[in-house]
This record gives structure tokens, sequence and C-alpha cells, in this order.
């Protein structure tokens, strides 16, 4: 039987959603809220790095590097659901610069549950807007 999520997701917030069938309504599961944490070198693995800044940490904006690790930080929630037998059907909604980086951190088992993308920004959609879009 198919378990399938719904991901509905932004820079700093995401939703999940999970669904029986085309007719049924969309169940909230979660929802995680990135409130923006202090950004250190050992959050990137640059611990150790002397004599300045790491290349990376210099070319990135503050607010891009908080978005980072919220994909970081959402792509471990689905990946460990994954492995729990949580879903094995994954639906992805989000803005195509943010899903670009949230499919960064999925692993090659997880991107192939992906059976379909949406590039919009839905999160603060209602459940029945939502729908609207995913079974059109």
């Amino acid at each position: 039987m198919k378990k399938k999520w719904i991901v509905v997701a932004e820079s700093s917030r995401a939703r999940i959603f999970s669904v029986e069938s085309r007719t049924s309504p969309l169940k909230e599961l979660d929802a995680m809220v990135h409130p923006g944490t202090p950004v250190t070198e050992q959050s990137f693995g640059l611990e150790g790095h002397h004599g300045g800044r790491h290349p990376l940490e210099s070319r990135l904006e503050p607010k891009e590097v908080e978005t980072l690790h919220f994909a970081h930080d959402l792509g471990e929630h689905l990946e460990t659901a994954r492995r729990s037998g949580d879903y094995n059907d994954l639906v992805l909604i989000s803005s195509p610069g943010f899903l670009g980086k949230l499919k960064q951190h999925l692993g090659t088992v997880t991107l192939k549950n992906i059976s379909q993308t949406i590039n919009k920004n839905l999160i603060h959609k209602s459940e029945s807007e939502i729908r609207n879009y995913l079974f059109q």
C-alpha cells in the first residue's frame, strides 16, 4: 500500500501532510519552523579552518546560510521518516529555489520516491487549496 506524504515548504517553514487517496482529505502530520540559529563554522564542518573566513562562509548571506540549514534539517527529517517506513511516495511543493536546495539534502532512495514536484510556494494555503494543486 502506498503511504503518500506531501511536503509544502519554503525557506524557513514546512508543512507535512499525508493523504490516502485522490478523494480523501489531506491530514497535516507535522509542521517545521526554522527560527534562524546562529551560524558557526562547525555548522558546515568548517571547524579547524584557520587564517580567516572559509570561502563558503564569505560567499553566502546569513539568510542563505539559514535556508541551507533548514533544507538540511528538513532533508534529514524526510530521510529518517522514509527509513522508518512512514511513507513510500513523496510529493514536494516549494518555490524552485528552495526545492533545489532541499533535493540536495535527500538521498538517492528518497529521491526515487518523489512522484511529483510542484514549483510553487503554497505554504500559506489551506488544505483544500493545496489539494487542488495536487489533483488537477
